[in-house]
């Protein structure tokens, strides 16, 4: 029997060409169009007359809801190739598509002109692309109601990047009573139900950003999902899309303040998703761990209304991606400066910088130790205590802190390690003074940066302060007499500072065989600074006059040099160390 579409010569008895696929035993129409209209709810499809239906009832079928047989057409262009399920409600068929077209082989997009040489979406060269029958799943139902919001939103002709829509739908009346036919993938992508959690951080939130700002395109057009959860996003690699749309609810532009509660609502079942994915973790759990500016921004959207809008949601998630792709760079500028005094011929006052900048990935992530150290014991002790001290705590730097650093290797807790370093720094120093029969012993204040986060740890009455535009703040406590009768409220600061026993100290680094540091943390923010001294220039200069000099200085080292020139200049009286970290971007 030859085909009167393409002349293929068929064999006998056959109902369908099987060159093209055109019926032979049957008339084939043009099938009805469908009303799509984009509000909600949809009036009843009215029902096409048998003449209206592409494919006449076959004589030996019956007229109830049976599969279609393998080789029927359907809308003039989707050959049934096999039943893969059918029950009293709906059939699935596995579908061909009569007319072929070619996939980009970049973005695979399909164009059905054979004489496009450049992919139109991404300009990719088509000229040695084979065009191909695509395959998709057909669902079948007789239900009236059947793919009534599918049929919606694709009669809206939305189009986005982040979402999955089926890729067609039509009304037929094969068998008699009109049919629903949906047509989607042969393959769709998996839901975000079938992933594991936690996911890695800066794959959750690229999903999140497409997902976001689809859901504001929908909103835009009135529509909201009403159920946006893990069931109804599609992931297929980095690529995350909205799917199983068929609980919408499309909403009349003039509606707009109720849509706006939907709206939140549709905000909020992402950004649990999101949190699922990124934490295995639901919403009102407690101990969440996530950086910070991330954390923010969940907490924001999971909040009841107002929350955050689809599209503010979005920004805030491409936000926090650079955030964490291009975290800020900490730079550490280091001054220092020690000098005898006026009054002493010996300075028994150490000091050390020690850091390392290691730059991975384009970020520098600083690590230093910086120490001042006072000594005491007179000539051949308090140098000799103050350098033993600081030699000590440098050798364990290099090995426990700084090598690692080197290799991005974990670093040690920076409170356990300068409580160790203080210990070691003391054995060393109380071991010195019992072999020599001296009474030395020294002063340790010292603090270990890593990034813009510094740890101190002090023993004694050299100081640490903070210094930022608004002010200077001491940090540490003095471990010394006059400290105490401050504290107690028997003298004030400005007595202190002339009190004839300001020099006697109850804690120092050599005097016992143990001996406990206080220990402080403080993150600094850019352009704030750290300041290490010994009381040479704590006892010299009040703090108005230190925080004076170093906000008026062009640099770190330009402010120690001046610090130290100033502090000989009110008359000298003791050694002066001081060393200044400053925080930069």
């Amino acid at each position: 029997m030859k085909c009167p579409q393409c002349g293929y010569e068929n064999r006998e008895g056959a109902h369908f060409c099987q060159g093209c696929g055109a019926a032979l035993t049957t008339q084939r129409l043009a099938a009805p169009a469908v009303s799509r209209q984009p509000t909600k709810p949809l009036p009843p499809t009215p029902a096409p007359s048998h003449s209206q239906s592409a494919t006449r009832p076959l004589p030996e079928a019956s007229v109830a809801f049976a599969p279609l047989p393998e080789g029927a057409l359907l809308n003039e262009r989707y050959v049934v190739v096999e039943t893969r399920s059918a029950d009293e409600r709906l059939n699935v068929y596995l579908v061909k598509d009569t007319t072929p077209v070619r996939l980009c082989p970049n973005c695979r997009a399909q164009t059905s002109d054979p004489d496009e040489r450049f992919c139109s979406f991404c300009g990719a060269d088509l000229s040695n692309v084979e065009p191909l029958h695509l395959r998709y799943l057909l669902k079948e139902s007789a239900a009236e109601a059947s793919f009534a919001v599918e049929a919606q939103l694709l009669g809206m002709h939305l189009k986005h990047p982040g979402l999955l829509l089926p890729d067609d739908f039509f009304v037929e009346a094969p068998y008699g009573p009109p049919r629903r036919y949906l047509v989607e993938p042969e393959f769709p992508p998996p839901l975000a139900t079938t992933l594991s959690a936690p996911q890695e951080l800066y794959q959750v939130l690229e999903w999140g950003i497409s997902l976001a700002q689809a859901l504001d395109y929908l909103h835009r057009h009135h529509v909201e999902l009403r159920e946006a959860g893990l069931d109804h996003i599609a992931v297929e690699g980095k690529t995350a899309r909205w799917t199983h749309l068929d609980g919408a609810h499309v909403i009349l532009p003039p509606a707009r303040s109720t849509a706006a509660g939907y709206f939140a609502q549709d905000v909020r079942g992402l950004a649990a998703a999101l949190l699922y994915l990124a934490t295995g973790q639901q919403p009102h759990t407690t101990g969440v761990s996530l950086p910070k500016p991330v954390a923010t921004i969940f907490s924001q959207a999971l909040t009841t209304p107002p929350g955050l809008t689809a599209s503010d949601f979005a920004t805030a998630l491409e936000t926090a991606l650079e955030k964490l792709r291009r975290p800020a760079s900490v730079t550490l500028v280091v001054g220092h400066r020690t000098d005898v005094g006026q009054e002493r011929s010996l300075n028994e006052d150490s000091l050390l910088t020690l850091d390392i900048a290691p730059v991975f990935r384009s970020v520098s992530a600083p690590v230093g130790l910086f120490v001042v150290a006072d000594g005491m014991g007179g000539h051949e002790a308090g140098d000799a205590a103050s350098q033993l001290a600081v030699r000590t705590v440098a050798q364990r730097a290099v090995s426990e802190v700084l090598t690692p650093a080197s290799a991005s290797e974990a670093l040690p807790d920076a409170r356990q390690w300068l409580t160790a370093a203080t210990q070691a720094a003391n054995r060393a120093v109380y071991e010195q003074r019992r072999v020599a029969g001296t009474d030395m012993g020294t002063t340790l204040v010292m603090a270990l940066f890593v990034g813009a986060n510094a740890t101190i740890a002090n023993v004694g009455d050299s100081r640490a302060y903070l210094l930022d535009q608004d002010g200077i703040t001491q940090i540490t406590t003095d471990h010394s007499l006059v400290e105490r009768l401050v504290a107690t409220g028997q003298i004030t600061p400005e007595e202190a500072r002339n009190h004839p026993q300001k020099n006697v100290i109850y804690r120092v680094i050599g005097d016992k065989t143990r001996v406990e540091a206080d220990l402080f943390e403080r993150r600094l923010a850019p352009g704030e600074a750290l300041l290490l001294c010994s009381d040479g220039l704590s006892g010299m200069l009040p703090d108005e006059q230190i925080w004076h000099v170093w906000r008026t200085s062009t640099s770190p080292q330009g402010a120690c040099d001046r610090l130290v020139e100033v502090a000989n200049q009110a008359g000298g009286e003791d050694n002066i160390a001081v060393v200044i970290v400053q925080v930069s971007r």
